[in-house]
């Protein structure tokens, strides 16, 4: 998966524009102390140049980018290099972190260390998110979300997953088939995202059947299954559907363009992602990594600039009062909204895997 056009498999890699392979190792040179040095390994246009411009002019320190477009291959690069990694900072989703910390490629995060710390929104404030066993591991950055498109010329307003299943819309909606086979299990009050059914095989089958069922049941609801952002864009675009389940990207540059969709999270709550970036055990230069992230929580203002770029919702406070009102309404979140979505874990995930594939087999069948 190189964007946000992917399945389920690859759903939080969701990138806006991924460059596909990382960036010739030239780029970051070998692992010693390095003066006046930062090295990040990141995705296309996840820091903005012009933080990137001041922050060298401000501090002296070099930045140096080698570009992602896969959690595996950071995860590879930097087992690979073991005791004398290359990179000092690498961005890692919040589901993937137990296996980087397995593996003992991230260090725990000093948050005395960052001044501005405190700059995070109140959703990310001491990036819960991030923490295990007490410790903290990254620096909240960006998230997405699976939310509720609409097109609001043509739909009510609503505050739940049920206008999927209004008769009013029949024929008219749309979802990828994993994702939200997952959400109509929360929305029946069961658990998604598998976590609380580690070690209870049969009580997750139950919950996924009743979902798998209840889909299948109104089946007639829906216009198309989709795959990709780009399909679900075009249906809006062609008002071939009203209401769909979305990912928060392809839904935000729908509204950047002018359409009149609305994201939202309605009250059973959703599921989503938050990038972060994080300090790589023995880097070569941990006192400009630190210098380098307390940089970058400064402002909201760079928070702004890298949903802009990036397309995702900002963890930083602030955010929301620099965007205009064309931005806001495509990447920022009410509060209350913002506090139903649920990160997804790393906890169960092969049982969870199993069992929506499955599933997703079955709903395609009947």
């Amino acid at each position: 998966m190189k964007d946000f056009t992917a399945t389920r498999r690859s759903t939080l890699k969701f990138l806006a524009a991924g460059t596909g392979v990382l960036a010739a190792p030239a780029i970051i040179r070998p692992a010693f102390s390095q003066s006046k040095v930062v090295n990040i390994t990141t995705y296309d246009k996840f820091v903005p140049q012009s933080f990137i411009d001041q922050f060298q002019k401000d501090t002296g320190i070099e930045v140096r980018i080698r570009l992602t477009d896969d959690q595996g291959k950071q995860y590879n690069v930097l087992s690979a290099e073991g005791e004398t990694p290359s990179t000092d900072i690498v961005t890692v989703t919040g589901h993937r972190l137990s296996q980087f910390i397995g593996s003992k490629l991230l260090t725990p995060l000093d948050t005395g260390r960052l001044k501005n710390w405190d700059k995070l929104a109140s959703a990310y404030k001491g990036a819960p998110q991030l923490t295990v066993d007490s410790s903290v591991y990254g620096v909240p950055l960006l998230a997405g979300f699976e939310g509720l498109a609409r097109n609001t010329d043509y739909t009510k307003a609503s505050d739940s997953w049920a206008i999927m299943f209004d008769q009013e819309y029949k024929g008219l909606t749309s979802y990828i088939i994993s994702d939200f086979l997952q959400i109509t299990m929360r929305y029946q009050g069961n658990d998604g995202d598998f976590v609380t059914y580690e070690g209870k095989p049969e009580e997750a089958q139950a919950a996924t059947n009743k979902a798998r069922d209840y889909l299948i049941q109104n089946k007639d609801m829906v216009r198309k299954y989709y795959d990709a952002g780009s399909e679900v864009q075009q249906m809006f675009v062609n008002e071939d559907i009203y209401v769909a389940h979305s990912w928060s990207g392809p839904a935000a540059k729908l509204i950047m363009d002018g359409h009149p969709i609305e994201i939202s999270v309605p009250k059973e709550g959703t599921y989503g992602f938050l990038y972060s970036f994080n300090v790589v055990k023995n880097g070569p230069n941990t006192d400009a990594a630190y210098t380098f992230l307390d940089a970058i929580l400064s402002s909201p203002e760079i928070g702004a600039a890298m949903s802009r770029q990036s397309g995702f919702a900002s963890a930083f406070d602030g955010v929301d009062k620099v965007l205009n009102d064309k931005e806001r309404a495509a990447m920022t979140l009410p509060q209350e909204q913002t506090e139903r979505i649920q990160f997804f874990s790393s906890v169960n995930r092969d049982m969870k895997n199993e069992m929506v594939d499955k599933a997703v087999a079955e709903i395609k069948a009947a």
